[in-house]
Order: structure tokens, then sequence, then C-alpha cells
């Protein structure tokens, strides 16, 4: 399905791939036939049966916040604004962290230093998307293309839906579109609200050395500007998993510097201890950054 559907055309797309018959979904969301009829045909829900329809398909998370924003329609429109000499300013002081100013729809409105030697050509005034399709070096940078392509189509169309009839959306889908491998990926119909993953694998296009990134979006400042902060850090020590340690206590050891009127003295139960008592140190805790992917 090419461009963004009605919260209708939705419903019955999804019905149809689960197999069910209008009937059959009506009677799973507790609707009558002829106000499922209507619904499919265009009219307006409400919340609560929105929510009904959503678990009746059994929707995932990222797909009933797709079929939200169809029926409750796109968010505000924001106007286009352009990054101030100090927003640049701030982008330059995060090297060598990679950082970038980008839209909803993926164009790429500033960069830093880090940002343009690792990622060749994805200059401002690109847009991400076409860039990973139409541009050759974006498959050596990008070691898993093929996810991160798919996962790039499948955020867009959840942006496409939060946009509205957006020019500039309509225009990149119908650009990319001409890409057969894109098209492919892009009638799957999968969508996502955020990546599923925080890091991904990306090649120097010089060395061809690979690091790993951690990828983070943040909105600068106010929430009325029309393009994010993408943050990419290096991720030097992956994380691990930890397990408590058991330490022994060596069964022939005894205390040293002991005072010999207390060699001799009875040991009281709450003193004693076996031989052989485990005492297990406690594992470390994983700092949690609760940081935002975007």
């Amino acid at each position: 399905m090419d461009g963004v559907p009605t919260f209708g055309e939705y419903i019955r797309q999804r019905r149809t791939t689960a197999n069910l018959t209008r009937p059959q979904l009506a009677w799973l969301a507790n609707l009558s036939v002829p106000y499922l009829t209507k619904i499919e045909g265009g009219a307006n829900p409400s919340r609560r049966v929105i929510e009904s329809l959503g678990t009746a398909l059994k929707l995932p998370p990222a797909e009933f916040e797709y079929a939200l924003v169809l029926a409750e329609g796109p968010l505000p429109r924001i106007e286009a604004d352009h990054p101030t000499p100090a927003d640049q300013e701030y982008l330059d002081l995060l090297n060598p962290a990679i950082g970038a100013y980008i839209t909803g729809l993926y164009d790429i409105v500033a960069i830093n230093t880090a940002h343009r030697e690792l990622f060749l050509e994805l200059d401002p005034g690109t847009n991400y998307l076409e860039w990973l399709i139409f541009n050759p070096v974006a498959r050596t940078v990008m070691v898993n293309w093929d996810a991160e392509t798919r996962m790039a189509a499948s955020r867009f169309r959840m942006q496409l839906a939060r946009s509205g009839e957006d020019e500039r959306g309509g225009e990149i889908l119908a650009k990319c579109l001409t890409d057969s491998d894109f098209a492919l990926m892009w009638r799957s119909d999968a969508v996502a609200a955020e990546r599923s993953h925080l890091v991904k694998l990306v090649r120097d296009p010089r060395t061809l050395a690979i690091t790993e990134l951690r990828i983070n979006l943040w909105r600068t400042q106010s929430t009325l500007q029309s393009w994010l902060l993408v943050l990419g850090t290096t991720v030097d020590q992956p994380t691990a998993v930890t397990r408590p340690v058991v330490r022994r206590r060596p069964e022939t050891s005894r205390p040293v510097n002991i005072n010999k009127a207390l060699k001799n003295r009875p040991v009281g139960p709450e003193e004693a201890a076996p031989a052989n008592d485990p005492t297990p140190t406690k594992p470390l805790q994983q700092i949690n950054s609760n940081l935002q992917d975007g």
C-alpha cells in the first residue's frame, strides 16, 4: 500500500492479513457488522472502538499507535525552521561524538565534523532514507544495510501518518518507490514507532574499521522545533551480564595475630560458621541512563 491509508483501510488490511471475515472481527471486537462496515468505509470510531479493534486484531504496540494516528489525525504541523549559530556551535562541541539535526521525515539539517567523516555524502539537504537507498557508499557504511533500511522504512511509514498530507513526505516516498528493493520492503506494510535496538554497526568508508554506535534522538530546547538531535556515541565497553562470584573460606587457614587468651575460648553458636559456607559477592549494578531512542 503506497502512501498513508485511512483508518478504515488499515483495519480492513489487518483483518485480511489475519484471515478474518467481517462478521468474525465484529464478534471479536464486540461490534455490529453494519458498524464495522461503516468503519472500514471511512466512519470515525471512538477511542474505545479503536482499542477494541486493536485487541481483536492483536496489533503490536507500534501498529496500534499507527492505527491511533490514522484515526485521530496527524500531529499539529510545525513550520520548518533552521538551527541558529548557537545550535551549530553546540553540535560542534559534541565532537568526537557524532551529531546531526534531522527532521521527522529524515531530512538532514546540520551535521558536525564526526558525522561528516563517517557518513560520507550524508550532508545537510540530503535525506537519510534516500541516502540509504540510492547512494552506494551507504552499503559500505551500514554493516547491516538491509536491516537498517527496513527499520528506516518502517519508521518513515509512521512519520508519514504523523505528518499528514505533507508534500515533502510524498516526494520522498515517490522517489524511494522507484527502487525495486525499497518497493518490496514497503509492500510488507511494516511499521515502527522507534528503533528496535539502540546500537548499530557502522564501517569507516576509508579504513573499513567497524564500530558500534549507540544512537539516540533528542528534542532540543523547544518541542516546537521542526528538527531533532541525533547523537551517536561509540560503544567502548558492550554491556556484559555479571554473576555472583562464590568465595570459599580455606579449610586449613587460621587467624593471624590471635590473642592467646582467646585461643581456647568457647565459640558461641552465633559466632560459628561452616567452613564451606559460600559468601557470594554482590553483582555490579548496570547504570540505567534512561536515554530515549529515536
